[in-house]
């Protein structure tokens, strides 16, 4: 028996002897290269290590034992041969060669540093006070958060009246009823719960408006005083302008795409040359041979000469689109909106657009912004559904008309559904960038909580306190980014697109 024994301990010891031989062949010796980079980067984990290790010990001897005690558990459960998921996972993740072990050596101990940075900034030197002497006459060398706490109020709602407040809360209680409802409806009891899954959609649908009521109010001579959008600011005309351009800009968007996409009969070539003709010859009495005369310079003739150019219109029309007037429509607003930048797009919603009313008509400066983030984010939207759309077979298509269905039914019940489902994270991901362009509007003059961060910052009292103010609405773009990313994720997983 003991014999037998010392024969499966000598086979274990030598079957473990030429693995790591073998691992030292393919980690240490396969070629120089490979050495000198083994080398080089034990050489900068040391000095990384001892620098760390003279400015802040616990963390280097911390980083440090943690990464021994893992090395050992997974070279320990490779000898045993008793690996579990978590040395497997160690094993193939962090310590699959000498290279990765390396760098996560490294890495872990700049983290560590990093961490230990932030957090003394942040809240182990910070100083909490609300008093700006007391914040200036403290000898703390970490964040002042002082600032944040003060103008908190002017962070989440700018210069919203405080004795209206109570609208921006039963508008938050709105939102956040409907989301409770909505998880057992759309998610854990969604099938108890079906019938009402189409009454909450229309609530969700409706809501806009009532959130509307609640912020705008109702009219000057009613008993609800109607509040001016100017003092809308802070996160909440953030979460305006982008919930209103996401909402808005969803069903836009899917018409574009479908437009651009759309085979309806277009008008005959004779029709399209005949009107361009005519318009062209109105066109020429009327203005050019007038301004012909007055013209200075070869752009203004070319002006000019506008009526010639509908000719050119006319063929293109023709020979690109066949006559399809709603294809080309779709096609030129998805191209030249996705051909400027958004920056363009307000500055145009916020000078030109008064320009091209009249004078009775007047547009408030946010109302211009979120139209112009609304018009924005449908051509690009546009393009994910067409191509989600561009995905389905074709034989979907032939199975719908065999069913019988009309054009309406086919893209209702069949084609769109399918073409949503693809291209949810596209979607989402254009949601989230169009929630962090919000801070463009401060270029245009309009408080959002980038402009009012800027405004704080400004303040006597607090001069000088830009760090603080910028992490604070990065922290509060990252939880709005990060709330639209797991719904995102959730609607990935509930329909199956996690699967594939």
């Amino acid at each position: 028996m003991t014999t037998l024994t010392n024969l499966r301990v000598n086979e274990n010891w030598k079957q473990l002897s030429e693995e790591a031989r073998g691992w030292a062949q393919d980690n240490l010796s396969a070629s120089p290269w490979l050495l000198a980079a083994n080398v080089a980067l034990a050489w900068v984990a040391w000095v990384i290590w001892r620098g760390q290790a003279e400015s802040a010990p616990e963390s280097a001897y911390l980083v440090g034992g943690v990464w021994l005690a893992a090395v050992a558990w997974v070279i320990l459960s490779v000898a045993a041969r008793r690996e579990n998921v978590a040395s497997l996972w160690l094993k193939t993740r962090l310590f699959s060669s000498s290279l990765n072990a390396l760098i996560t050596l490294i890495v872990g101990l700049v983290v560590a540093n990093l961490a230990g940075q932030v957090s003394a900034w942040a809240f182990l030197d910070a100083n909490f006070s609300a008093d700006p002497a007391v914040a200036a006459a403290s000898e703390h060398i970490g964040a002042t958060w002082g600032i944040i706490f003060v103008n908190f109020k002017l962070f989440m709602v700018g210069q919203f009246d405080s004795a209206q407040l109570w609208r921006v809360w039963a508008s938050a209680a709105l939102l956040v009823g409907l989301a409770a409802v909505s998880v057992p409806v759309y998610g854990l009891l969604s099938a108890q719960l079906k019938p009402y899954r189409r009454w909450l959609t229309w609530a969700w649908v409706i809501s806009p408006f009532g959130l509307w009521i609640l912020l705008r109010g109702v009219g000057e001579n009613n008993p609800v005083t109607q509040i001016e959008t100017r003092t809308w600011g802070g996160l909440l005309f953030t979460l305006i302008i982008s919930v209103f351009a996401i909402v808005a800009s969803f069903p836009l968007g899917v018409l574009l795409a479908l437009g651009r996409r759309s085979a309806i009969p277009g008008v005959p070539a004779w029709l399209t040359y005949n009107a361009a003709g005519a318009a062209a010859l109105w066109g020429l009495v009327n203005y050019t041979l007038p301004g012909w005369p007055l013209a200075r310079g070869w752009l203004e003739y070319a002006l000019i000469l506008w009526p010639v150019w509908l000719f050119l219109a006319a063929a293109a029309l023709q020979r690109a689109f066949k006559g399809n007037v709603v294809a080309a429509f779709c096609t030129l607003y998805i191209e030249f909106v996705r051909g400027v930048p958004l920056i363009t797009v307000l500055f145009m919603a916020n000078i030109m657009l008064p320009l091209f009313l009249p004078s009775e008509i007047v547009i408030e400066n946010a109302f211009r912004a979120m139209w112009g983030f609304m018009f924005f984010s449908a051509a690009y939207l546009a393009e994910n559904v067409r191509g989600g759309l561009q995905s389905i077979p074709k034989g979907q298509y032939e199975a719908a008309q065999a069913l019988g269905l009309n054009t309406y039914q086919q893209v209702r019940h069949i084609i769109l559904p399918q073409a949503l489902r693809v291209v949810i994270p596209p979607i989402v991901g254009q949601f989230i960038g169009l929630y962090k362009d919000t801070s463009l509007v401060a270029i245009v003059g309009l408080l959002d909580l980038l402009n009012i961060a800027n405004s704080v910052i400004a303040q006597p009292d607090w001069l000088g306190l830009r760090r603080e103010a910028y992490v604070f609405i990065s922290v509060v773009y990252y939880v709005g980014c990060f709330l639209m990313a797991a719904v995102g994720q959730w609607l990935e997983k509930r329909l199956g697109l996690g699967e594939r």
